[in-house]
């Protein structure tokens, strides 16, 4: 069961997230010129604490959640931001320029749109998100909002990665296999090599899955929600 649906005008979200995005492109600027003001992950995560995230789940009767996390390359380079859907640890991933708050925003603007362009919705496959208490996660409403409603974004508590340990314990150790942590490798990739990186982690079969892999059980879950 998904979470409920947002009665929210769509033309107006479209509008609103198409000039978010052209916002954020005009803000693509030097590093040192970007002087966003956000307010403190303190009072960001009010109501959204991992407590919260247990009892919203409840709440829902949902079973399945969104981890999502960073993987850095070598300091001040580029970035890998992964989601890991908890049901069957299936993984995709966006190379970042770097590990800012704008970026991710981006990118995830990219991902909601082109979800959007297919008669698709990304608040609708992943309702709910759990993160860590990164500084690139701060811009909490850019990151739930969609062009047809929203997702409900949740924090991990402080220096606890176990509470999203899908991700962090086997996903990112088959990353890491391919691409070392430091490693200069994440500066000379494209999208294209990330996605290849993810399909390899994502085809590997799993004791913990029945000897499926992620990729199988992720197709069998979108036929389903499409029959």
């Amino acid at each position: 069961m998904l979470a409920p649906q947002l009665s929210i005008d769509t033309s107006e979200k479209v509008t609103c997230l198409s000039l978010r995005l052209i916002l954020l492109e005009l803000l693509n600027l030097k590093r040192e010129e970007k002087i966003i003001y956000l307010p403190s992950l303190k009072k960001l995560k009010k109501g959204r604490s991992y407590e919260d995230f247990q009892n919203y789940l409840a709440l829902n009767q949902l079973d399945s959640w969104l981890e999502m996390d960073t993987v850095m390359g070598r300091m001040g380079g580029k970035v890998l931001l992964t989601f890991n859907l908890s049901f069957c640890n299936f993984i995709f991933a966006r190379l970042l320029d770097n590990k800012t708050a704008l970026e991710v925003t981006k990118h995830l603007y990219k991902i909601k749109n082109t979800l959007h362009q297919a008669d698709k919705d990304f608040f609708q496959l992943f309702p709910v998100i759990l993160t860590d208490n990164g500084g690139e996660f701060a811009r909490v409403d850019d990151i739930e909002m969609d062009v047809r409603g929203e997702s409900k974004l949740f924090f991990c508590d402080p220096n606890r990665s176990d509470q999203k340990g899908r991700i962090e314990k086997k996903n990112h150790t088959l990353i890491r296999d391919i691409l070392p942590k430091g490693n200069f490798l994440l500066t000379t990739l494209t999208q294209e090599d990330i996605n290849l990186v993810c399909s390899h982690v994502n085809s590997v079969k799993r004791a913990a899955l029945n000897g499926k892999s992620a990729y199988e059980l992720f197709c069998l879950y979108l036929r389903r929600r499409n029959s």
